[in-house]
């Protein structure tokens, strides 16, 4: 199976299902996205928009960081999508910052909630390249960069 990508952001009362929708969409342009009453879903195979952002505002480091804190390896992501995963990874991104256009990771939790990815894969490798891709390593030789550690040659 491909990457799958699920992001998710609640619509609270006092929002307008529209604004949350382009927030979202901000951030994950080419998903097929669906407006409920309650809740925003994007589902969607790759990271691409958001790996523009995150080089639009140089920040890989910390976005790789906070996405690779969330990876997990997992029987059951049931909650989240109709199959289950080997590996996955959860990180949430600040909807208010996804409004203007701008990746904001690891965000606080807000009044208003944010916007939870989530990464998943039958290959456990495909969901590491997506986030090395997504956000390169700043700290290696180029050619290493979008290279995930554990898969890159022992010198």
């Amino acid at each position: 199976m491909p990457l799958r990508v699920t992001a998710r952001a609640a619509v609270h009362p006092t929002e307008d299902p529209a604004k949350v929708r382009a927030a979202v969409a901000n951030l994950f342009p080419s998903t097929a996205i669906e407006v409920g009453p309650t809740e925003v879903v994007a589902r969607g195979t790759d990271l691409t928009r958001l790996a523009e952002l995150v080089r639009d505002h140089q920040i890989p480091d910390s976005a790789r960081g906070q996405m690779l804190n969330g990876l997990r390896t997992s029987a059951d992501t049931s909650k989240w999508s109709e199959g289950a995963a080997k590996r996955f990874a959860r990180f949430p991104l600040g909807k208010q910052a996804a409004f203007v256009g701008k990746p904001h990771f690891g965000a606080p939790e807000t009044a208003l909630g944010n916007i939870d990815v989530l990464v998943e894969a039958d290959d456990e490798e495909a969901v590491l390249r997506a986030i090395y891709a997504a956000a390169p390593d700043t700290t290696v030789a180029p050619a290493l960069a979008a290279v995930p550690r554990e898969l890159r040659p022992v010198e």
